[in-house]
């Protein structure tokens, strides 16, 4: 079963958990192209795996993707579309934060603390 660092390019991997504390504008790009360059398929799979978790759809309504696009995004056929693109990569950057633990990283502010994460 792959995993989203296996799908991405090495490279981008290893720079997502520093992007996270100091976001720049070519990250987004790198990590943009990362994800047009992805194999189809390995992309297919991996982000058909996060639907299959029982609370993915509440997860993709939290990350502000809409059910429609939620639908489009499960039938796996339009991921790199520009219309999905953006929705495509909250998904794979929560499945590389997940697997990176990444979010245990994370510098959050004091006056954050008392929301849910």
């Amino acid at each position: 079963m792959l995993k989203m660092i296996d799908v991405l390019e090495h490279n981008l991997v290893q720079n997502f958990s520093r992007s996270l504390n100091t976001h720049s504008a070519q990250f987004d790009v790198l990590f943009r192209d990362g994800i047009l360059n992805a194999p189809d398929n390995a992309l297919q799979n991996t982000v058909a795996r996060f639907f299959a978790q029982e609370d993915a759809i509440a997860t993709a309504q939290a990350l502000d993707i809409t059910l429609e696009n939620i639908q489009n995004l499960q039938s796996g056929l339009a991921l790199k579309e520009a219309t999905s693109l953006a929705d495509t990569a909250k998904i794979v950057a929560l499945c590389l934060a997940l697997e990176t633990n990444a979010l245990a990283q994370l510098e959050i502010p004091d006056a954050l603390h008392d929301f849910p994460m």
